[in-house]
């Protein structure tokens, strides 16, 4: 049976026989222990095998006593990661015995800080375990801020307190995360590879920051190490794991070659090292014969394509006759034959009428995003519920079915001529398309920074707005643009069925084979979508620095 008992709870120390090989050890063998792990296992399924699995803890018993800190070793596989996440209670075991008595946060390798907001913003997120979600939406209450401000400064980056997060350097960025994890009131820290992606000075200055920190607040620091050397400098106490197994322990294991991997996979299952190889079936005789068959079956299935829709259209010869002449004849309409012709067109009423295009566009793209929003966050498979991700996206295919002008037809006919169809219109069709544009930007972020924010705490609600939204913002942003920008052309052909705007005029001026006043309804629409499309083309640059 699982027991995985994460209350507090004192246990009388263990009383090694030799003292711990790390500084300061001695003086912190008599303390209680804060972490108790006995006869803990867990297993992983393995993924392309039904019913098989992969061992990662094997009867793992490990006491730590409080303020110490313990290097883990091993090679890539052995558990160190799994270790971690039982400890912290993110991964449940399989059997045996979890026993922490002191809140626990996890500096993972990645360090899953939200690249686009603030170190400030950063780290008052560790506050968000003991905020009211109201509380944490609305404002961050002074002391909390000020608090987050004083842990930045006691990491060293007092200067970089307003820097966005992805601005930082590897090492900044570690301090970072370790502020964050202070800001949560823990008294027990778990450090994934801190110091894998720096440099060696870099390095070291993270493990004196954590010795220190841990002095100051009385921290209890587990880190998996790859480095034997600043291990012995800065650690307490090492450990070595293979197959999920402790094969070493400092205070008994003097002298054992310590394993040493160069990577280890955060959150992937361990792999067996002597793992049967895959062999991929080499091709079959004639492969080429079959792979030639394939291709002139598709060949001729694209020809009956084509030849079926032909004959649906009913296209003949007889329907190009002539089809050169016609057309230069009404390109040549379409351009004024005299000053008399320009001046007789209405510019007034066409400019009026070219506003109220921009206005509709301008109404319903606004509409659209402020309905696309939430249903986006409903539909996302990482944010909304799942009894309701499935109906909300049914209703959008829905939705996007209808073309903006079958809906400004029936609008039309459910609230008459003239404008608000329209606009009614481009809400609609904007929904359906907007909110499958910000559902799947949602769907892209990077996992790491909400599930950094659920261990600590935050809710569903909190992790869209603190992680998710921040990461994503460049994108909707820039989905919103484009949406604008086809949002003009769409309303300038929903005037033909009488939503407004300039095609309604465009209608009657073909109407009255007025071809030169058309024109000058499509010049006056192309200026405009030309100074859209360079201001748009500008502003998602931007979104895109601002995003990198």
């Amino acid at each position: 049976m699982t027991t995985l008992d994460l209350t507090a709870r004192t246990v009388e120390p263990r009383r090694p026989d030799i003292a711990f090989a790390g500084r300061g050890a001695s003086a912190r063998n008599d303390r209680p222990l804060v972490i108790h792990v006995k006869g803990l296992c867990k297993t992983f399924k393995k993924p392309d095998e039904a019913g098989s699995s992969i061992s990662a803890l094997c009867g793992l018993n490990l006491d730590v006593p409080e303020g110490q800190h313990v290097a883990v070793f091993g090679a890539s596989g052995s558990g160190k990661t799994t270790l971690l996440g039982c400890l912290s209670g993110r991964l449940e075991p399989c059997r045996g015995q979890v026993e922490v008595n002191r809140g626990v946060s996890t500096i993972h390798q990645d360090l899953r800080l939200v690249k686009q907001r603030t170190a400030l913003r950063n780290v008052m997120d560790g506050a968000l375990c003991r905020l009211p979600l109201w509380r944490s939406l609305i404002r961050f209450p002074g002391t909390e801020r000020q608090r987050a401000v004083k842990l930045l400064e006691r990491v060293g980056l007092a200067g970089r307190v307003n820097w966005p997060a992805g601005r930082l350097s590897g090492g900044e960025q570690q301090r970072v995360a370790i502020a964050r994890s202070l800001m949560q009131d823990t008294k027990i820290l778990l450090a994934d590879e801190p110091v894998a992606s720096l440099d060696e000075r870099s390095a070291d200055d993270v493990m004196k920051l954590f010795a220190d920190l841990g002095r100051e607040h009385d921290l209890t620091l587990v880190s998996v190490l790859h480095d034997r050397k600043l291990a012995q400098k800065h650690a307490d106490r090492m450990i070595g794991l293979e197959g999920g197994r402790l094969i070493f322990d400092s205070d008994h294991g003097d002298g054992i070659e310590i394993p040493v991997a160069a990577d280890d996979d955060a959150d992937a299952p361990p792999v067996l090292e002597h793992a049967a190889p895959q062999h991929r079936p080499t091709p079959a005789h004639g492969s080429a014969w079959w792979r030639t068959g394939r291709f002139a079956a598709l060949i001729g299935l694209l020809v009956l394509a084509y030849g079926l829709a032909v004959k649906a259209l009913g296209v003949t010869p007889r329907h190009f006759e002539g089809v050169g002449t016609g057309l230069a004849r009404f390109f040549a309409d379409l351009m004024p034959g005299s000053v008399a012709e320009v001046s007789g067109i209405p510019w007034a009423a066409l400019g009026e009428a070219l506003l109220q295009t921009l206005g509709m566009s301008l109404i319903g793209t606004t509409l659209g995003v402020f309905f696309s929003w939430p249903l986006a966050a409903l539909a996302a498979r990482n944010v909304g519920p799942r009894g309701l991700r499935h109906v909300v996206r049914f209703g959008l295919n829905a939705v996007r079915t209808v073309p903006s002008l079958i809906w400004a037809l029936m609008f039309v006919a459910a609230v008459g001529l003239g404008p608000l169809a329209g606009v009614l219109a481009l809400t609609f069709y904007s929904v359906g398309y907007l909110t499958k544009f910000f559902y799947e930007e949602f769907e892209a972020v990077d996992p790491g920074p909400p599930s950094a924010l659920a261990e600590i705490g935050a809710g569903g609600l909190q992790q869209f707005w603190f992680a998710v939204w921040p990461a994503s913002k460049p994108s909707v942003l820039s989905s919103c643009l484009f949406m604008f920008e086809y949002n003009v052309r769409a309303a300038s052909v929903l005037g033909i069925v009488g939503a407004g705007g300039i095609g309604y005029w465009f209608s009657r001026f073909f109407a009255w084979r007025n071809f030169p006043a058309a024109t000058a309804c499509l010049l006056m629409l192309l200026v405009v979508v030309v100074l859209l499309d360079a201001i748009s083309t500008r502003l998602r640059s931007r979104l895109v620095q601002v995003a990198d």
